[in-house]
């Protein structure tokens, strides 16, 4: 059984992100927790002309939030059932005083989270930035389990090629494939590992590395890639990803490597980053 937690702000990318999961593992038995975190800085989803007073009673701040967060639920819910109710999908609603990444991080403890599903704005929301401030903050933050960013105008195919970027320099192990492996098998997907091409041969460590990675993705189909490194790394995986129309990209957020640097850097350095497929992110056990 997948646990899979949805954090929602009640965007239509945070809808579609939903959707998108709900598609992805209608074959599989799974607790959907769809998370909706609210602070005194969450902004009110409606106004009434009484200034505060529901159905005659004045109303805290913080209780207004409460009662519209949950509300909001209940309509997602409802929304996702009408759009794809599936007999093996259990919703559970959490509406959550909380900052969204200390929130998500109690979340994931508590429910045994396998998943991450976060939606995205994508490309069409402007200036082509695809990893919005807030998931990329969730995507650097959080450690214990994968996240997959869905952008807003992904339309729902099944992967079956997935894109693994990786630059052979650090060991592999089951713990950190098996994310992979796993969306792999539930997708029937192919795993096409991606090299940017920085050096002119692998060194001994490398090989070592390319060796026990080919060991750990059997059985699952697999091709290994170089591709040469144009001006940006960001340019050549884009340049993979058209080639060979892959339907998912995956990366392992480690300590130092081109992914962190890439979430730690400031918005205008992402803006070719613009891929417009979903991207599981795997994190480094710490």
């Amino acid at each position: 059984m997948q646990n899979i937690l949805v954090p929602t702000d009640f965007s239509n990318d945070a809808y579609n992100a939903l959707f998108y999961a709900s598609r992805l593992f209608k074959a599989t038995t799974c607790n959907f927790y769809l998370l909706n975190a609210y602070s005194e800085r969450t902004p009110l989803l409606s106004r009434n002309s009484n200034n505060g007073h529901h159905n005659g009673h004045h109303k805290g701040l913080l209780e207004q939030l409460k009662d519209e967060s949950c509300e909001e639920l209940k309509r997602t819910f409802h929304r996702i059932n009408l759009d794809h109710k599936c007999p093996d999908h259990r919703y559970t609603l959490l509406p959550v005083k909380m900052d969204l990444t200390e929130a998500m991080s109690n979340m994931i403890d508590e429910y045994k989270i396998d998943l991450v599903v976060m939606g995205n704005k994508g490309k069409s929301s402007g200036l082509g930035i695809y990893l919005g401030s807030t998931t990329t903050k969730i995507m650097a933050s959080i450690k214990k389990c994968p996240i997959l960013a869905v952008p807003m105008n992904a339309d729902f195919k099944v992967p079956y090629e997935m894109a693994f970027a990786t630059d052979y320099k650090r060991s592999y192990d089951a713990e950190i494939i098996a994310p992979l492996k796993a969306m792999a098998t539930q997708c029937g997907s192919a795993i096409r590992v991606v090299h940017i091409n920085v050096e002119k041969s692998l060194s001994k460590v490398q090989e070592s590395n390319l060796k026990t990675l080919r060991t750990y993705l059997n059985p699952i189909a697999s091709t290994m890639h170089w591709m040469p490194n144009f001006t940006s790394k960001t340019k050549a995986i884009q340049a993979f990803l058209d080639e060979l129309g892959i339907g998912m990209l995956v990366m392992v957020n480690y300590e130092q490597s081109f992914l962190e640097r890439l979430l730690h850097e400031p918005v205008i350095k992402k803006l070719a980053f613009d891929i417009d497929i979903p991207f599981m992110v795997i994190p480094q056990k710490t």
